[in-house]
């Protein structure tokens, strides 16, 4: 269900408007310069709208999923951690 767009937005919101923006600007979709713009709009936004057009022409990312699944959290294989020996 989508959210209202004339609900007030929480700090926590707000951040995680922020933090996607850095992750448009490392991958190449922000300049700096629209990078620092829409982080200004971001702190000043006061609802859900304000801050859904702000990411409007954006394609959507997911924080959690990380790139490269050998960055993935978990043990694959039968290589030893840091504090074993071989074939502990």
């Amino acid at each position: 269900m989508p959210s209202d767009p004339k609900i007030r937005a929480s700090d926590a919101d707000r951040d995680r408007t922020a933090a996607l923006l850095r992750e448009h600007l490392a991958a190449g979709r922000l300049t700096a310069e629209e990078f620092h713009e829409r982080l200004d709009l971001v702190y000043e936004a006061r609802t859900l709208g304000q801050l859904d057009e702000l990411m409007a022409d954006l394609p959507g990312i997911d924080l959690y999923e990380l790139p490269d699944a050998k960055l993935r959290r978990g043990r694959t294989g039968n290589v030893p951690l840091p504090w074993q020996r071989p074939g502990e």
